[in-house]
């Protein structure tokens, strides 16, 4: 926990890794979404991504690091992807921030509430509550189409909210460290 004139806060950033590079949101409450952006990589792609994993946790000094939990069963990530997502964690966790791993089950559950069954019904519901992300929000997409990078902007943004919405529950695997 943060302390901002002597209050105390909870930190989120939150990442989700793609093939390009990745998507982050930064949380200080659920209401309260401060930063959120991708970030493009073309080469080296692994150690590129953990230098500016390294630059997100200097810069916003975040309570906890959360990202998809690449191991659940129900995930659809390369090895690649997962690995990237456990070095992420490393990472933080040499920065004395503590990691958790948010399943994509426990997001579709969290957001059932809103009725938001797909990816992009979340994405629009991430959009309506907080209205700075309209302008990032991609066009629905078709099933021939690529995803637009800007998703794993409200990727990382739904596994943030989750988190922070959920975390005293079980839906949440705290990694190297982290406790729910």
């Amino acid at each position: 926990m943060k302390r901002h004139y002597g209050r105390r806060f909870l930190r989120v950033l939150a990442v989700d890794p793609s093939t390009r590079g990745f998507g982050y949101a930064v949380f200080e409450a659920p209401e309260m979404l401060v930063a959120w952006g991708t970030t493009d990589i073309r080469q080296d792609k692994e150690r590129v991504a953990l230098r500016k994993i390294g630059e997100l946790l200097r810069r916003y000094e975040p309570s906890v690091l959360v990202v998809e939990d690449c191991a659940h069963v129900t995930a659809r990530r390369t090895a690649r992807i997962a690995r990237l997502a456990e070095q992420m964690l490393a990472v933080a966790r040499t920065q004395g921030v503590p990691g958790y791993a948010v399943s994509r089950a426990a997001v579709y559950k969290h957001f059932a509430q809103a009725n938001a069954q797909t990816k992009y019904e979340i994405a629009v519901a991430l959009a309506d509550r907080f209205p700075a992300l309209l302008l990032r929000l991609p066009p629905k997409r078709k099933p021939w189409q690529s995803e637009s990078p800007r998703t794993s902007i409200f990727d990382a943004a739904a596994f943030g909210l989750t988190y922070l919405e959920t975390r005293r529950s079980s839906a949440l695997l705290p990694k190297d460290g982290g406790h729910a």
